[in-house]
């Protein structure tokens, strides 16, 4: 989804954040507000690789994470939902098992440009 269609999300061309900001294997979370809309999304690291979604389960629509920065099992091949144990493939955000298979996180459409993350 690019960030001109979030009602509240975060801006077209938005530096969100510089990639140093994230520790290897983690996320940092973004609360944005428009009147009563609140949308809240995450980045995930791996590598010089960077993936955003906003942060809610499509089984429920709970938050994925219940520690500060952690969206993934143990291993941090998945994302995980702590809430039902559904897990979604990092890079696309599809559901692979779980309550809500077949479905997937709504993707933040971000690009990694000179260490800058920006928001498209």
């Amino acid at each position: 989804m690019k960030a001109s269609e979030i009602g509240g999300g975060p801006k077209v061309g938005e530096i969100l954040c510089v990639l140093s900001d994230i520790k290897e294997g983690q996320a940092k979370e973004f609360s944005y507000r428009s009147g009563d809309d609140r949308v809240e999304i995450f980045i995930q690291r791996r590598g010089d690789e960077v993936f955003a979604y906003e942060n809610s389960c499509p089984h429920a629509y709970l938050p994925l994470n219940m520690k500060e920065g952690i969206f993934t099992e143990k291993s941090g091949k998945y994302f995980m939902c702590q809430n039902h144990g559904a897990l979604f493939d990092i890079r696309s955000g599809q559901c692979l098992g779980g309550p809500c298979n077949g479905q997937g996180l709504t993707k933040i459409e971000i690009e990694l440009k000179e260490g800058d993350i920006i928001a498209l």
